[in-house]
């Protein structure tokens, strides 16, 4: 993002029973930093990650890797910011790297624990035979050829202490221009009347 690879990048994807809309999947990408993130986060807010990624077991270093039971993936979907976002039609990220996928990469960058990057690398790296380093886990930056991105950006959050003001701000703008035209049209009226009565 803006030209930083960030620590990690965690992608959803879904897939519908059939196509929809020309898109065979929609994914979520939500990106997180060990230090450069850019989430405002509550002390709650931040365990909803922590208990996420402690739930995915990555500490399990058996030959058959992490069995997970429950996922706190709805707790950490309802606690990100989804209204601020990239969306475009882009392809799967691992081959055979379809395409007509519908994104939505979350502008927001999340906190991530130190430890549980260092969990996540151990177990990508098994899979690479040790290589991780060299070989790295990342899909090349790609063209864009003629796709569009399109960024979604709610003005107002809805937990902004300054919605109400900025609302009440309007409407006492329309207040007084609805009293600044009725003030006007009742001075020329009175100027008519005394006008016509001299």
């Amino acid at each position: 993002m803006d030209g930083k690879r960030h620590d990690l990048e965690m992608h959803t994807v879904h897939y519908p029973p059939e196509t929809k809309n020309g898109f065979i999947a929609a994914a979520m990408g939500i990106i997180f930093s060990v230090e450069d993130y850019t989430a405002d986060l509550s002390k709650a807010e931040e365990m909803v990650i922590d208990t996420f990624f402690d739930s995915l077991k990555w500490g399990d270093m058996t030959e058959e890797g992490p069995t997970v039971d429950i996922v706190t993936y709805g707790n950490l979907m309802e606690m990100v910011d989804n209204k601020n976002r990239w969306i475009y039609k882009g392809s799967v990220t691992t081959p055979p790297c379809a395409t007509a996928v519908y994104w939505n990469v979350l502008s927001t960058i999340y906190p991530v624990k130190q430890k549980h990057l260092d969990l996540f690398k151990k177990q990508l790296d098994r899979g690479e035979d040790g290589k991780l380093d060299e070989l790295g886990n990342w899909r090349e930056i790609q063209e864009i050829n003629g796709q569009d991105v399109i960024y979604l950006q709610n003005i107002i959050k809805e937990d902004d202490p300054d919605k109400g003001l900025l609302a009440g701000i309007i409407v006492l703008g329309i207040i007084s221009l609805i009293l600044i035209f009725t003030s006007l049209f009742l001075c020329m009226k009175i100027k008519k009347l005394t006008t016509t009565n001299v």
